[in-house]
């Protein structure tokens, strides 16, 4: 009888429990529902929902993408017992239509009401990247009862949608943006001032803007499900 060679069984063993923890993460993110609501206008804006308890976290996209795009973060925060919900804005993914970003701020409230009506969800946060930053800022100071928001690359004003007012209003607000990124660069300082006191920012080297930065960055998935988790 041949020895035992107890490496690699338990190199095996490692690397069966890696595949099946693998196996589990991604059964649980194709878990979602996708789900839709009615816009002020009558479109129809569709979503994907992920169950939890409690605290419950409503995702808002980049341009040029939708709401797959945020793969990076869906897992942790269902890791860490959230809600999420994904939504496509409009002009993107399967809500199509024109582009209106004037309109999609008040698609933000909608859905933010939907959100907080679904079983088990005690509060509410708004994460946004790029425009979906300024979106969620704006969004969480219209929402009563909204917990805080994080803009990844934000701005004061992206195609018309001013973030000055929103940041003055008083909810914890994480501004992300890497350093030599040219809009977030110019605009955290003021946007800092503006909210002093609730916002701060969590600063990268480089020019990554948006959902670049968690390619560029493998911790900070980890780290915004924390702020999120603790606000």
């Amino acid at each position: 009888m041949r020895p035992v060679n107890r490496f690699a069984l338990s190199l095996c063993c490692l690397l069966f429990f890696a595949l099946s923890l693998a196996a589990v993460h991604a059964q649980d993110a194709a878990s979602g529902t996708d789900v839709s609501v009615q816009a002020t206008d009558g479109r129809t804006l569709y979503g994907t929902y992920y169950a939890g308890q409690g605290r419950a976290v409503l995702l808002l996209h980049e341009l040029y993408t939708n709401r797959t795009s945020w793969e990076p973060l869906i897992q942790p925060l269902l890791d860490s017992g959230m809600a999420v919900l994904t939504v496509d804005l409009r002009g993107y993914g399967q809500t199509k239509g024109k582009i209106n970003w004037s309109v999609a701020q008040d698609d933000t409230t909608i859905w933010a009401a939907w959100l907080a009506a679904q079983s088990g969800v005690s509060s509410i946060v708004m994460v946004g990247s790029s425009m979906g930053a300024n979106l969620a800022l704006n969004g969480c100071a219209a929402v009563e009862g909204c917990a805080g928001a994080v803009a990844i690359s934000p701005g004061l004003n992206y195609f018309g949608v001013r973030t000055r007012d929103a940041l003055a209003d008083g909810f914890p607000a994480l501004l992300v943006y890497a350093d030599r990124d040219a809009y977030p660069r110019k605009d955290v300082p003021d946007m800092l001032e503006i909210g002093a006191g609730h916002a701060e920012a969590l600063t990268f080297e480089g020019r990554e803007h948006g959902m670049d930065l968690f390619a560029a960055h493998s911790d900070l998935a980890g780290t915004l499900t924390a702020w999120l988790a603790a606000r």
